[in-house]
């Protein structure tokens, strides 16, 4: 009895249901008279900046013997603001090389010959020590105030080809439908040992910013003409 009142049942709820369905569309699009499929235009742009660096962090590996307060004095008499020595990894051991940290600030080319001379007069005034890969980069804050620059070029640099593509097929652009900029340029959120924002000519003391927009223009049929064929 029971069996055949749930037979019952969904047999009465079953239009219910049908009537809750999406119809699938199987043929082609229907478009209202007067109107005319949606087109779109996508493209890359991109945009690049240089700027002058005023603040550079430094970091570098120091191996074999070094005394920690030694090696922090020599930093700031070097010029280094902030100066930090610590393991160069979170596992602390006695093969692991030591990590210098620091920032310099109002950055020229002769404190870095300073920093390069300091350097080696450690290395020499300690036998069997060594200071290596050091890399230099360039302050996230002095980075983001460019960031706007460098994306305004790149969505220029996008419009620009959309227009000469938009030209060749009969099509103008209306408008913007879409923008995906994967790339954070200038994190500020991470540490500065860890980022890197590009180039950075340490010549000249500057930097470039590069920023890649995927861009998609919304496009129609100019002035209604047919398009043409590529």
């Amino acid at each position: 009895m029971v069996q055949k009142r749930l037979i019952v049942l969904a047999l009465t709820l079953l239009p219910l249901a049908a009537s809750a369905q999406v119809p699938m569309r199987t043929g082609p699009m229907q478009v209202l008279p007067g109107t005319a499929p949606a087109q779109g235009i996508t493209v890359l742009g991109r945009g690049t900046v240089s700027y002058p660096v005023k603040t550079l962090f430094f970091q570098a590996y120091a191996h074999g013997p070094a005394d920690e307060s030694g090696v922090v004095a020599a930093m700031r008499a070097a010029g280094i603001d902030d100066p930090v020595v610590g393991p160069a990894e979170a596992r602390v051991s006695t093969g692991n090389p030591t990590m210098l940290r620091g920032t310099i600030r109002d950055v020229t080319r002769a404190k870095l010959d300073h920093l390069a001379d300091a350097a080696a007069s450690y290395a020499r005034a300690h036998p069997g020590a060594a200071i290596d890969n050091v890399l230099f980069s360039a302050a996230p804050d002095e980075c983001a105030a460019h960031e706007q620059a460098a994306r305004t070029a790149a969505i220029a640099d996008a419009r620009r080809r959309a227009e000469s593509i938009a030209g060749l097929t009969g099509l103008q652009i209306d408008g913007v439908l879409a923008v995906n900029e994967s790339l954070l340029p200038c994190p500020n959120d991470v540490p500065p040992i860890a980022y890197s924002n590009g180039q950075l000519d340490l010549a000249r003391l500057t930097a470039s910013l590069t920023i890649t927009d995927n861009v998609t223009f919304a496009a129609s049929s100019a002035g209604g003409a047919k398009r043409r064929p590529l």
